[in-house]
């Protein structure tokens, strides 16, 4: 979790060592009531600019996104992160 400019961000995924972000883009998320509090897809998706923006200023980490299809295709999501730079384990 970040605190930026009073506002607590919870991200999917952090790697300190690489100040890098990783979020998880399930469409669910875009299109549920329950996620999106009522508000037309446009503005989910306007809101979720302005949070990435606002860590990325904050933090100057890096932030990655990859959707189901990605992380159902075990190499287009190695590819994805080591491209990214995210550390493999030995």
């Amino acid at each position: 979790m970040f605190d930026v400019a009073g506002h607590d961000y919870v991200v999917d995924f952090y790697w300190r060592k690489s100040n890098l972000v990783g979020e998880f883009d399930g469409r669910v998320k875009y299109t549920r009531d329950e996620y999106t509090g009522g508000a037309p897809a446009g503005d989910v998706v306007w809101r979720e600019k302005k949070r990435e923006d606002a860590l990325r200023a904050a933090t100057r980490a890096r932030v990655i996104r990859w959707t189901w299809a990605d992380a159902m295709d075990p190499l287009a999501m190695r590819q994805l992160l080591t491209a990214a730079g995210v550390p493999r384990r030995a």
